[in-house]
């Protein structure tokens, strides 16, 4: 199952990243020039994740994590 996902940071009002998955996930932020800020894997048993430390420019990429079985598609939104 092919799952990659990319939010600009301006669709967050609240700088919160709420994941619905049954698997872990892979949440990359990239500033506007590419470089990396900050990466993280999510936790099934976990929904929301603080990202006050977003400014406007960057963006938020969620993964699948390669050999992880997934019963459905994850669900991930901007707060």
């Amino acid at each position: 199952m092919q799952f990659d996902m990319e939010i600009n940071a301006n669709e967050f009002k609240e700088k919160k990243l709420k994941v619905l998955a049954n698997v872990p996930l892979k949440v990359v932020i990239r500033d506007d020039s590419g470089q990396l800020v900050e990466e993280f894997i999510t936790k099934p048993s976990q929904m929301l994740y603080d990202l006050a430390f977003i400014t406007e420019k960057m963006v938020v990429e969620v993964h699948l994590i390669p050999g992880n079985p997934v019963e459905f598609y994850p669900v991930v939104n901007a707060l």
